[in-house]
C-alpha cells in the first residue's frame, strides 16, 4: 500500500527500469525527520520520467471507462473540484496510487529550478537543484539538527531548512551539486507503473471539460457577472462571481470572454487566492485577452482559425469606434470592410 507522501521507497526495479540504480539517494529534511530523494545528472531520463506522469495516455471518451483515479500532488485545482467532475462519470479519488487504474497528471509537478539552498517543498515530485551542498553532519554535533545529521543514514542535502538552528560553518561539506535533477519515490515508481501496467494518465484540463456542469458565458451572464464584479469592496455577489467563473466553459465565446476580461481585469487580483478561478484565469488565457484591443482580438483570433461571423461582428463594431480620422476640416472619408473579411459580415 502506498501513502500520499511524495516521499517513498524506491522501488528496486523502478531504478533498473530507468537506469538510475547507481545515482545518489539523499535525505532532505521533512517536518521532524529527513526523507529520501534520487539525484542524477540524466537529464533525459528525468523529462522521460516527467513526460510519463503528465501526457495523457487516454481522452475526453475513453477515461470515462477507468474506475479509481489518483491525483497528483500539487494541482493547480482544488480537490472537491476533480473529485465531483470525475465523480460524474462514476470515477472515486483515492490517495493510493497502487489501487488506481487513472492518474490524473498536470505541469506542476514540478517547479523551476530551485537554486542557493532553497527549501525543497515536501509536496514537490520532481525539480532541477543547482548549486547545492550536501553534508554528513559535523564532528561537533553541537545541537538537535546537526545530531539528527550525524544519526541519518544517508548524507543530507543543505537546504534553508537544514540550517534552522545550525551554523552552516559548522557542518562539513562532502560533494556540491551544481546541476542535478531531483525524483522523489511517488515520481519514479508511479512512472515505472505506467510503464509497466495498463494505469492509465488524464490531464485535469479534460477532467474538468468533460463535465455536463460547465455553463456558457451569454451576454445576460456577462451583464451579471460585471454588476457582481463591479462593487466596491467584498460582498456576497462577488463571492457568487468567484464561484461561477470556474465553471464556464473558456473555449466558447471567446468574444464574450474578451468582453469580460476589458471590463473586469481586476479579478486576477481581487481572487488571487481562489485555487479554482486562478486555474480558471491561466486556462483561459483571461490575461493575454484583457491586454488586447478589439482589432488584435480579431487578428489572434484569425491566425488561431477560431474566427467566426459571430466573433467579428461583434467586435469589428468596436474597433470601428475606435478609428481615428484627422484633417476632417479638408478632407471626407469613407471607411469600409477590406474585402478578405467582408464574408463575415454576410448573411448564411
Amino acid at each position: 500500500m502506498a501513502n500520499k507522501s511524495v516521499f517513498q521507497d524506491f522501488d528496486a526495479n523502478a531504478l533498473t527500469f530507468f537506469d538510475l540504480g547507481g545515482d545518489s539517494i539523499y535525505g532532505v529534511p521533512a517536518g521532524s525527520t529527513f526523507e529520501e530523494v534520487l539525484c542524477t545528472q540524466d537529464q533525459t531520463t528525468y523529462e522521460k520520467i516527467k513526460d510519463i506522469l503528465i501526457k495523457p495516455t487516454l481522452d475526453s471518451t475513453t477515461f470515462k471507462t477507468k474506475k479509481k483515479a489518483f491525483i497528483l500532488p500539487r494541482a493547480s485545482v482544488s480537490q472537491d473540484r476533480l473529485k465531483a467532475a470525475l465523480k460524474e462519470h462514476g470515477i472515486t479519488v483515492t490517495n493510493d496510487y497502487e489501487l488506481a487504474d487513472l492518474v490524473v497528471g498536470h505541469n506542476d509537478i514540478t517547479t523551476d529550478t530551485l537554486q542557493n539552498s532553497d527549501n525543497i517543498p515536501s509536496t514537490l515530485m520532481m525539480a532541477k537543484l543547482w548549486n547545492y551542498e550536501i553534508t554528513e553532519g559535523s564532528s561537533t554535533s553541537g545541537n538537535a539538527m546537526e545530531a539528527r545529521i550525524n544519526a541519518y543514514s544517508r548524507p543530507v542535502i543543505i537546504t534553508s531548512k537544514t540550517l534552522e538552528g545550525v551554523r552552516y560553518y559548522d557542518l562539513d561539506i562532502s560533494e556540491n551539486l551544481y546541476d542535478s535533477w531531483m525524483i522523489t519515490g511517488m515520481a519514479l515508481n508511479l512512472a515505472h507503473l505506467i510503464e509497466t501496467t495498463d494505469l492509465a494518465v488524464i490531464d485535469t484540463e479534460t477532467v474538468l471539460h468533460s463535465s455536463a456542469n460547465l455553463i456558457t458565458l451569454d451576454e445576460q451572464l456577462l451583464s451579471d457577472l460585471k454588476s457582481q464584479l463591479r462593487k466596491s469592496g467584498w460582498s456576497e455577489d462577488k463571492t457568487l462571481a468567484g464561484k461561477i467563473i470556474p465553471t464556464i466553459n473558456y473555449k466558447k465565446n471567446l468574444h464574450l470572454l474578451w468582453q469580460l476580461s476589458q471590463d473586469c481585469s481586476n479579478i486576477t487580483y481581487d481572487f488571487n487566492r481562489e485555487k479554482d478561478l486562478q486555474f480558471w484565469l491561466k486556462e483561459s488565457k483571461f490575461d493575454f485577452f484583457s491586454r488586447k484591443s478589439a482589432q488584435e482580438m480579431i487578428l489572434y483570433l484569425e491566425r488561431e482559425e477560431k474566427l467566426s461571423k459571430t466573433y467579428f461582428r461583434y467586435l469589428e463594431p468596436i474597433v470601428r469606434k475606435e478609428i481615428s480620422i484627422h484633417n476632417r476640416d479638408l478632407y471626407t472619408f469613407r471607411v469600409a470592410v477590406k474585402k478578405e473579411y467582408q464574408k463575415y459580415l454576410k448573411n448564411d
